[in-house]
Order: structure tokens, then sequence, then C-alpha cells
């Protein structure tokens, strides 16, 4: 089984040590010229400047331009798969954005590197800033590193205290027991589970937790995509018999497979549901100005339910996007300033901690205040007690297309466009495909 050791000590260690806040600001960047005037496009996957970490991100940005005035930076900022979409079309014409949002994990970032469009990092420039060890290797190929992460993940339920009191619901502890819960929210026409099903990429991850709940081993998804294994198995169908009739039972609110994440999120968030599949960079939840007080109040997490096989210590975890740099920059120093500036852990770790952004991939103990959220700690705490993880999700490990294929089979599962036992048919084929193309 995989393990995440580092990960959890690194996160016992932050709570374990007494809160503290430094009282360290950001410096200007090393060497930033005051003579010549720079522009960078810094291109990000956080369209919402206002909350979270667009927020985090927008405040750095515009604190380095009033401290580097010769320099402006232009934000472009478009949601996950539009965000994709035009890495695409700027790849194509080797114009991408001096500064862009990039995921470590092979499908999105092992073509960007292979056509030698991300500048190489020197890692000892930010061997002072604290990463986590391990949290680099989803930016590294062949010894070289091509970008550094913001955020350690989770995918977890998060769910609205004061619904479930309401209708004298319990948290699920088991998958058996989700399912029930889900019909009695049904029977009394609230939707149960909010989830970006039109985005896609959530699903698979969903899959990952099910699967794993079947066989015990968050390696079944891995041996199967490394062809060690095959996806046409019983545990595949059976994991993907849950689904089906997890979804066939109104699991998840209407018309979710037509729901974005910008969407499913505001239904959460509105009260319009009891729950949200989503990951840990969600924490802001319990401080997002744009939801009602009672929800703010009211809004806790939980693992996702086990099984006798699975535990709820066994988690969907891994280190999630960050930033690299154009290697066709014509402004490569000033852009590397910048990220050198950001990654201080007086910058991107204290703000995205105690704005309740996100879980930084950096240590973060100096950053704690005592005045945490309910949230961000319960958070911590479902970190800490974990005792395997998945890793980087399956469906960012193969080739794009592979993702693009395993994507749309999960959403043809759920709209009953395809059996249990086609679905797991057609995902061994394009695991076939995946092997055949990486050849």
């Amino acid at each position: 089984m995989k393990k995440t050791i580092l990960l959890a000590v690194m996160l016992v260690l932050a709570f374990a040590l007494s809160a503290c806040s430094s009282s360290s600001t950001g410096g200007k960047a090393e060497g930033s010229s005051k003579n010549e005037a720079v522009t960078l496009k810094f291109f990000s996957a956080n369209p919402d400047r206002t909350v979270g970490v667009g927020k985090v991100e927008q405040d750095l940005i515009d604190r380095y331009m009033k401290e580097n005035p010769n320099v402006k930076i232009e934000v472009e900022a478009l949601q996950d798969e539009q965000y994709k979409n035009k890495v695409k079309i700027y790849s194509s014409t080797n114009k991408l954005p001096d500064i862009m949002h990039t995921w470590g994990q092979p499908s999105f970032i092992d073509p960007l590197i292979n056509n030698k469009l991300l500048l190489e990092l020197n890692p000892k420039e930010f061997e002072k800033d604290n990463f986590v060890p391990g949290s680099t290797e989803g930016y590294s190929k062949g010894g070289k590193l091509y970008g550094l992460p913001k955020n350690a993940d989770m995918m977890v339920v998060y769910y609205n205290k004061k619904i479930f009191k309401d209708n004298s619901i319990e948290i699920p502890k088991t998958q058996a027991e989700f399912l029930d819960t889900v019909k009695k929210l049904r029977s009394k026409n609230i939707n149960p589970v909010s989830i970006n099903g039109m985005d896609g990429w959530t699903l698979p991850i969903w899959f990952e937790y099910v699967l794993q709940r079947e066989t015990g081993d968050f390696a079944a998804m891995d041996n199967a995509l490394a062809r060690k294994a095959k996806f046409d198995s019983s545990e595949v169908v059976n994991a993907a018999k849950f689904m089906k009739e997890f979804a066939d039972a109104g699991g998840f609110q209407d018309g979710f497979l037509t729901a974005d994440y910008g969407t499913s999120r505001n239904q959460f968030g509105q009260e319009q549901a009891a729950m949200y599949l989503m990951g840990s960079w969600e924490m802001g939840l319990a401080t997002d100005q744009n939801f009602p007080e009672s929800f703010r109040q009211n809004v806790g997490v939980f693992s996702y339910p086990a099984s006798d096989k699975g535990k709820a210590e066994d988690v969907a975890a891994w280190f999630g996007g960050g930033y690299s740099i154009s290697n066709n920059s014509p402004h490569k120093e000033e852009a590397l300033k910048f990220l050198t500036y950001f990654f201080k852990p007086e910058n991107w770790v204290k703000s995205a901690w105690q704005t309740g952004a996100a879980i930084p991939a950096q240590t973060f103990s100096s950053y704690l205040t005592g005045k945490e959220t309910a949230l961000q700690k319960q958070l911590v705490d479902l970190f800490n007690s974990m005792k395997t993880s998945s890793g980087t999700p399956v469906l960012d490990q193969g080739s794009p297309e592979f993702k693009e294929s395993i994507m749309q089979l999960h959403q043809q599962l759920l709209s009953k466009t395809l059996t249990p036992e086609e679905f797991a048919k057609k995902l061994d084929e394009a695991a076939d495909k995946n092997q055949s193309a990486a050849k």
C-alpha cells in the first residue's frame, strides 16, 4: 500500500507545536530592477479573485507590484477545464504565459516538459522554503525540476451540520450507511451530495475511493493502469455497480452532470445540498462571505466512508497544483524573481494557511495562530489520522487521451449510457491504448 508518512508527519508536527504567528513580512524580490519596465503574464486556474486561493494569489501579486513598481503583472484566470483547454492553445503556438498554474501530474505536465515549454528550475534556490519532502516529485522529470507545488490535497466529504441535525442524520461511517443517508435525504426532497459532474475529474477520484473500499488497496488502480492487472475485473465491476446504484438513488444533486465546479460549490454553500464531495482546498468555505452565516457556522467535514476492506483512514490524497515558468518567456529572470518571492514562507505559506485557502505543500507550523477555524482543525485531524493514500489520481497518471476517456466513461456510467460491465471493459481498453501510446 502506498504510504504518506512524510505528509502525515509534517501535519502532526504542525499541530503538535504551540500556535504562533510570524511577524516577518514579504520583502522585495532580490535583484529587482527599478528602472526597466516589465510586464509579466500570470495564468491562473483560480478565476474567483475575491476568496480562497485566487484571493491569496491576487494579494501577493498586488503586493509584489507595489514593492516593485517597474513590474506589471497581468492576470488571466479560468476554471480548471477551460484553463487546460486554453493551455493547449497556448502550447500549440509556443506562447505560454510567463508564469502559469501547472499540475504536477503526467497527463498535464509531461507534454509541456517533453516539448521543452517549461523552464528548468534550480532546486537549491528553494531549499530554504521548506517544501515537504516528496512534494516536488510530480514537477520533476529526469532529475530536473520544472515547477513548484502549492497545496497538499485530499478528497473529503463536506456536510451541513444543521441539515443533518434537523433531519436526524448521523455522519455515515460505511458506504452502506452513505447510501442509506442519501436515500433518507432524497425522501425529504433534499439534494444529498453536490458534485461537479460536468467537469468530470471528480468522478474518477471518487472511483478510486470506491474501488479501494472494494479491494482494500489503492494500488489496484495503479496496477491496472500499469497493465499488471485488468480493469475489467469483478472488483472493478462491483465498484461500478455501487457507483451506479448511488447515482440512481439520487445521491448527487439534480442535474449534477451539467454542473461545473463553481455551480456545485455554490449549491452547497447556499444550503441547497447536504454534502459536497470535494478537496481539502475548500477549507475556506467556513469563512467565505459569499455564503450565509448559517452555512459558515455549520459546515463540517468527514472522511469518505469505509467498508469491511477499506478504512476511513485510507484517503485519496496527493500534492496538488502549483506554478511553472514558460521556457519561452522573454522575462525569465523577472518571472523567477516573482516565483521566488511568492513561495517565501512568509508570503504564500502564511497567507494560504491563515486565510484558510489551502494546506500548503510547505511546512506551516510557524504560522499557526490559535484562531484556526473548526473546519481547518478538522481537516488537519483527518490528515493526521491517514494510514495510506492514493497518491496522484490515476486519471492524471496516464496520457491526456486516457484522462479524457476515463472522465467520459464515468459520466456515461452515471448517466446510464453504460452498464457496469461495459464500463469496466471500456476502461480496460483505454488503459491498453494508454500503454501503447507510451511505448
